[in-house]
């Protein structure tokens, strides 16, 4: 039989998590923003892993970057844009792809980039229809019309 503490602590789990989720949807075109250069950070960390042959660090961050785009859907859930969050649901499906070939118990170094490759062909894609290169040529933001209100 569970003891009443027991329950608060799992109630008190079940909120914090519910607060966390909460934490990790985003509706606003700045919110993309942070969470695209989270992003970016993440692919950068995980291409120079891979690039060097630390698929543990790869794998770690790989993890992140999935975290990371699957807030970026959150956004294009909340705008309703659904061919946006099909892109996310791709490059998720990607990310996991190349976290398998990563956790290997001896990762193949080709699979590996070949993985990472079609995980770049997704950015890409998304990359086309809605984003566009800042004015100052560094990074990327939302391309206006996208979403409305100038956006």
């Amino acid at each position: 039989m569970r003891s009443v503490k027991s329950y608060v602590a799992a109630g008190l789990l079940l909120l914090a998590g519910t607060v966390v989720a909460a934490q990790d949807k985003i509706s606003t075109p700045e919110e993309l923003d942070k969470t695209m250069k989270a992003v970016n950070a993440a692919n950068g960390a995980m291409r120079k892993a891979i690039g060097s042959g630390a698929f543990a660090d790869a794998k770690t961050a790989a993890a992140e970057l999935k975290k990371q785009i699957t807030i970026a859907e959150t956004f294009w859930v909340h705008h309703k844009k659904d061919d946006a969050v099909k892109m996310n649901q791709t490059t998720i499906a990607k990310i996991t792809a190349l976290e398998t070939a990563l956790g290997a118990s001896t990762p193949d170094a080709a699979a590996v980039q070949g993985a990472q490759k079609e995980l770049g062909g997704t950015c890409t894609a998304c990359h086309q229809q809605y984003r566009v290169q800042n004015p100052d040529g560094v990074g990327y933001m939302i391309k206006p019309g996208t979403i409305g209100g100038g956006w």
